[in-house]
């Protein structure tokens, strides 16, 4: 009998970006409106997408994208 280990994947929702040219109100509204995760997920999920865009939108590396992009925003 193969045993392997399963992995649990990182749930990804929406992803929902604020351009860069936002306000800071703006921002803090898109924040409150989400009914899941904290703030920092937010911003996790927003940077693996950015991750994902320059790797040019290519599929299969979502877990990749998503531990890079929370070492990222985790090590601020």
């Amino acid at each position: 009998m193969i045993v392997s280990k399963v992995q649990k994947q990182p749930k990804l929702n929406k992803v929902v970006v604020v351009p860069p040219q936002a306000s800071a109100a703006k921002s803090a509204i898109v924040a409150a409106s989400e009914p899941h995760g904290s703030a920092a997920e937010r911003q996790i999920r927003e940077r693996a997408f950015e991750i994902f865009e320059k790797r040019g939108s290519k599929p299969g590396y979502d877990q990749q994208d998503w531990f890079r992009a929370e070492r990222q925003i985790l090590a601020l």
